[in-house]
């Protein structure tokens, strides 16, 4: 025979607010981290467009592979600053190259990245 007591109301209470908290906590370390996407991993994901964007071999579409990149970079532009540092990775990229920047954003929505890229070219303002 064994006689269980209730809990009070305060305690349901505390154990709610202390759920909530720990449901928070997961929530913040689970975040993945707040740095800026780096000029590697851009560029290794752009490298398989780049006869794309040269407009050589007539392609008219992206590679399913570049199509992969470019949705990669997409989503590493979560924030205005993102947006920033991909654009300098891409610039810096492609400085010395004949490229289409018109072909960032046909690319971007050809492939439907979910965010356009903006024509990037060497004189874009990043």
């Amino acid at each position: 025979f064994t006689i269980t007591k209730s809990k009070s109301k305060k305690q349901k209470t505390q154990m709610a607010k202390l759920i909530y908290a720990m449901v928070i906590l997961l929530f913040v370390l689970a975040t993945p981290g707040t740095s800026k996407p780096s000029c590697e991993t851009v560029s290794k994901r752009l490298a398989p467009c780049l006869s794309y964007i040269q407009g050589r071999y007539h392609s008219i579409k992206p590679s399913g592979r570049c199509c992969r990149g470019l949705i990669d970079i997409s989503n590493m532009m979560k924030k205005r600053g993102d947006y920033s540092a991909v654009c300098k990775c891409i610039k810096n990229r492609l400085v010395h190259t004949n490229y289409d920047p018109k072909r960032f954003q046909i690319g971007s929505q050809q492939c439907h990245t979910g965010y356009t890229l903006p024509p990037v070219g060497h004189t874009t303002t990043c």
